[in-house]
């Protein structure tokens, strides 16, 4: 047999034409199409099938059982085209006649949209649709898993329809009578009248009858609106289950754009939201359509017009209405590309021995090889061996919107239904809308509520009375009992909040004119010299602040978060009041009504214990009988917090170790640990904190860690300097951190100023800060060792003092002098620096400490630039080179930019951001600036030369757009004058799209130049794609008109002219 043509196959298929009723589901026009398609999918997986000639023969019988039969007859008694293969009917009514006529004359018959009932007593038919039989299995196998044997069925179908739901409640009835009689069915009704009265008669009898209620109705409206009718009624509630049965066998919810739970009808009821309550109690039960080629299934009904256009249909101006194919196309695919696939089987083993005619029309082999697994239209499906298509059904619930539906359930109808359970946890799942329980299908007190005994109330009612009333008095007494208690409670808990309550309303800002007003006792001069010193007030942003409350000075600390007090917080506040101690500074309270959270203490006037160590310039001479009084009042006053309910400081440092007008050492900045733990720490805070706490290694302090802490604080106290001074380590307290966390030992070297300092002094600091945790001494170990060591017992510590104080006076008002010189010149210097980097009206509202607000410009113009393979040129220098570079080019820049009005944001690396028409408006000057100034850039760059690299050029792209702009200050610690908004962006986005040495405008930036301004030479560069914001016209800015370029290489006026001239 010649290889390149096995000979012809002629297949006979029987279409409606003219029936209305079949329009949109299975008459030629639309349908017909699936035989041409499923056979090019066929051909792609067998070439084998590429060398067979399939002609194909049709007729009309529209579903008429003579006419029908009579055509079979002519198809196979044809004397010059005899059919090989039957590939339809799509009739339930006439396909009895079809296949009894095939099995005379051996003819395979592969049937699709037939649904009635299973072809059993032939063997020549292959049925590749579901059926309603294995539909009713798939439902009573669902009925049966929920435990569910008692319900009713509703059902209705209409014409246009094909009478679905009549023909699955039939089927459906048949198995609940014939397989499956442990099942109840109390309320059987095909609707007839569907007016409110009759629904309303219809909802009664069902509530008195049945929870689980199967609707199969196929006509929308009326669904939707027995839906309304069981909502009036009650029914939207757990104790009801509605399962609609899609009886169509179509494809999935909504694919035709239909919501069944919205009104169709214009004007609408304004019931959609009703109708949605009714969707999170009903399921959905549909023919799954899984797997396969499904997903494709819209664009294969979108294909019929074309195909059909051409041979052999050959059908233009018929199927032109005709814009998408049936619903049931699907299943003639399937059935024909079952056909296609078994033939090629065949052909396969014996198309040397056979002609492909006879193979093609021998039903007891092409049945068998019909056998077995494809993936189609309508999804993946298994042919049995009863030569029927192994058919899945999907349980599932609707979405709130009602749009589409979540599958809960598949079962596998292959003779005996095989279910699987798709959810894990059915209380959030498919019970979520029911409170997550499975719903009965009788109550238990039954539908009446008759089947519970009464309760006691019912019974003696006169008694439930008399113990109600009787048990209410008692209630009234235990509750006052109750409330008494609560009040009296309260009122002791409203005295112990005063005691750390501190009104914010209450506090004066503190100032020498309010010092004198309170008469303190101490002196002025020596509150001043306190603000003067290196305190704790310097370098903290202003989180500490003195303040008058109750005609004493408070230092008062503010923490930057948002917190709510709870009751344990409150109870940690009243044990701060309560602590007192003479080397403690005393905790005022706690301001719940200030703009931040804030803390009190009680203020010491000589500033801190570093000021007073490790300031070279105290003015006063420090030996050591005083650093050993300090180190003592520091151990007394960690040793009574380590015994007292605090426990802990640990945040202990010199900086919160403050000296009184008596030079005692008073700790102060303790407790509050749950505000302490949600503020971030600078690394200069963090040199006295324990390596455990550096590297996370411990969630919270604990005492070790206070011992750390004091260790760091004594060597300051012996080397009279800051730990780890620069002579120490270099890179400082950010050096000295990270070598902390990276796990290396390293400790303030100690090198005692006094030459007295007993040896054991030392190797006692270093017992403290030991790596290890646990081998630290503890503070009473510790205060026990000092004492020992402690010099001069006997000598008044004042008297010492006086004499001290007596040398410092004489260097104090030198001092002053010196400082007061020094603070005017780092104010020039700080005005000098503020101004380069803020605009000078901002930077003035920030100095005279007036709120920046943001403003908004209406028209900007903004200039963003970046340095073309700068990568690449970077590589080829040095850092500093590269910094040299940088610079270099940053100053041409910035003197071009003096000389326009134009203000410079900001660079980041190579790119640099500059703006005109803000911060001082200037019409629509704004676009001209920055023209001019990409226009001297570019010429600047021609001649810029680096000396490094003779060879290199430096190039740019610049990107220009116009705009509304929003210009402010943001950030504190360093304040930035940034800009905000999308003419931003899309300037970036002009110059991150522009090109070397090419000045790239938006369309916004063109329109003013050259409607506004004139006398600017722009080329259209046309539409791009632009990140963010689809596609864009922009231009290019080519120069000035009657302006010539700088020399003749310039590349933007080279493309003007040779474009334009």
């Amino acid at each position: 047999m010649n290889s390149t043509n096995y000979g012809v196959v002629r297949i006979g298929a029987f279409f409606s034409k003219l029936t209305e009723k079949y329009r949109e589901w299975q008459n030629y026009q639309c349908t017909a199409y699936a035989l041409m398609e499923s056979l090019r999918l066929a051909r792609l997986s067998n070439s084998i099938l590429q060398f067979i000639d399939f002609q194909y023969k049709w007729e009309y019988p529209e579903c008429n059982i003579p006419l029908t039969a009579g055509t079979t007859l002519e198809f196979l008694n044809s004397k010059v085209e005899v059919v090989d293969t039957i590939i339809g009917t799509g009739c339930s009514e006439s396909s009895d006649v079809v296949t009894n006529i095939g099995a005379y004359y051996n003819v395979p018959v592969y049937l699709w949209s037939v649904f009635i009932g299973e072809e059993d007593n032939t063997d020549n038919i292959i049925q590749v649709s579901p059926n309603y039989l294995d539909f009713g299995r798939s439902l009573v196998e669902i009925l049966n898993t929920f435990e569910w044997k008692t319900f009713s069925l509703i059902y209705h179908s209409s014409i246009h329809a094909l009478e679905s739901c009549n023909y699955f409640s039939e089927a459906f009835l048949s198995l609940i009578n014939g397989e499956y009689q442990d099942l109840n069915v109390v309320l059987v009704r095909q609707l007839q009248k569907f007016d409110n009265l009759s629904f309303n008669t219809l909802s009664n009898n069902i509530k008195k009858r049945s929870r689980i209620i199967i609707l199969c109705i196929n006509d929308y409206d009326i669904l939707r609106s027995l839906l309304l009718n069981f909502y009036d009624n009650d029914m939207n509630n757990p104790e009801y289950v509605f399962i609609n049965v899609d009886a169509d066998m179509d494809y999935y919810v909504n694919s035709e754009n239909i919501n069944i739970f919205l009104d169709s009808k214009i004007p609408e009821d304004g019931r959609n939201s009703d109708a949605l309550q009714m969707a999170k109690y009903m399921f959905h039960l549909q023919f799954s359509m899984r797997g396969g080629y499904s997903d494709q299934h819209n664009n294969f009904r979108n294909l019929s017009q074309d195909i059909m256009k051409d041979p052999p249909f050959n059908c233009t101006s018929e199927c032109q209405e005709y814009t998408r194919g049936g619903r049931y196309a699907g299943y003639l695919h399937d059935a024909a590309l079952v056909f296609y696939l078994s033939l090629a089987k065949m052909m396969e083993i014996y198309g040397g021995n056979e002609t492909v005619s006879n193979l093609a029309r021998n039903s007891s082999y092409l049945t068998k090889y019909s056998v077995g697994k494809y993936e189609g239209i309508t999804g993946e499906f298994t042919i049995n061996l009863d030569y029927k298509r192994v058919s899945e059904f999907s349980f599932s619930s609707y979405t709130l919107n009602g749009e589409s539906i979540t599958t809960w359930i598949y079962v596998l109808c292959n003779i005996i239904p095989n279910i699987t359970i798709t959810y894990d946890n059915p209380k959030t799942t498919i019970w979520k809308t029911r409170g997550g329980i499975k719903p009965l299908d009788e109550p238990k007190c039954g539908y009446q509520n008759n089947l519970c005994s009464k309760s006691f109330i019912d019974e003696h009612p006169v008694v439930f009375g008399f113990t109600i009333f009787g048990g209410f008095i008692l209630l009234c007494i235990i509750i006052g009992a109750v409330i008494t208690s609560i009040y009296i409670k309260k009122v002791e808990e409203k005295k112990h909040n005063e005691l750390w309550k501190v009104s914010y309303l209450k506090l004066e800002d503190y100032n020498d004119k309010t010092d004198k007003s309170i008469g303190s006792k101490r002196s002025i001069h020596s509150v001043n010299q306190s603000l003067h010193n290196n305190s704790i007030f310097d370098c903290r942003e202003g989180r500490y602040k003195l303040y008058i409350y109750k005609e004493e000075i408070v230092i008062g600390c503010s923490f930057k978060v948002l917190y709510e007090l709870n009751t344990n917080d409150i109870k940690h506040l009243r044990m701060l009041r309560m602590l007192d101690h003479e080397n403690l500074s005393k905790f005022i309270g706690y301001s719940i009504d200030a703009p931040n959270p804030m803390c009190f203490y009680k203020f010491c006037n000589r500033g801190n214990l570093k000021s007073v160590f490790c300031n070279e310039r105290r003015g006063i001479k420090i030996d050591s009988f005083f650093s050993y009084c300090v180190i003592m009042d520091i151990i007394n006053g960690l040793q009574y917090i380590h015994h007292s309910p605090l426990g802990v400081h640990g945040y202990l440092s010199s900086l919160n170790c403050l000296i009184d007008e008596r030079w005692q050492v008073k700790i102060t900045d303790y407790g509050i640990p749950f505000l302490r733990q949600l503020e971030s720490y600078d690394v200069e805070d963090l040199i006295w904190t324990s390596p455990e706490l550096i590297r996370n290694e411990i969630k919270d302090p604990i005492p070790s860690s206070d011992i750390y802490s004091l260790s760091i604080i004594i060597s300051e106290v012996i080397n009279q300097k800051d730990a780890y001074d620069k002579s120490d380590i270099e890179g400082g307290a950010d050096k000295v951190i990270y070598l902390i966390k990276k796990k290396k030992i390293i400790r303030p070297t100690i090198n005692p100023v006094l030459d007295n300092v007993p040896p054991a002094l030392i190797l006692l600091v270093k017992d403290m800060w030991n790596e290890d945790m646990n081998e630290r001494p503890s503070i009473d170990k510790i205060k026990s060792l000092i004492k020992e060591i402690k010099p001069g017992k006997s000598k008044n510590l004042m008297d010492h003092l006086f004499l001290m104080l007596e040398n410092y006076t004489t260097t104090l008002e030198e001092e002053i002098n010196e400082r007061t010189k020094e603070l005017a010149e780092e104010k020039k210097k700080a005005d000098l620096l503020l101004s380069r980097m803020l605009p000078s009206q901002v930077a003035e509202k920030l100095k005279s400490g007036q709120e920046v607000v943001p403003e908004l410009f209406d028209s900007v113009t903004i200039f963003f630039s970046d340095v073309v393979a700068f990568t690449t040129l970077a590589g080829k220098c040095t850092p500093l080179q590269v910094v040299n570079l940088l610079n270099n080019l940053y100053t041409i820049i910035d003197s071009i930019i003096s000389e326009h009005d134009v203000y410079k944001v900001e660079t980041v690396g190579d790119g640099y951001l500059c703006v005109s028409g803000l911060p001082t408006r200037n019409g629509f000057l704004h676009s001209k600036e920055i023209a001019n100034l990409s226009l001297e850039l570019i010429k600047c760059l021609n001649v810029f030369k680096i000396d490094y690299l003779p060879n290199e050029k430096i190039q740019v792209r610049i990107g220009i757009n116009s705009g509304p702009c929003v210009a402010g200050v943001v950030g504190l610690a360093m304040p930035r004058y940034c800009l905000f908004g999308d003419t931003v962006n899309t300037a970036s986005r002009m110059e991150s799209n522009s090109k070397p040495n090419r000045i790239h405008m938006s369309e916004n930036a063109h329109k003013i130049l050259v409607e506004k301004i004139g006398g600017f030479i722009t080329e259209p560069r046309g539409e791009i794609i632009i990140k963010g914001k689809g596609v864009m016209s922009t231009y290019w800015l080519i120069g000035k008109v009657g302006e010539t370029p700088v020399n003749s290489n310039n590349s933007m006026y080279n493309d003007y002219k040779n474009t334009n001239m």
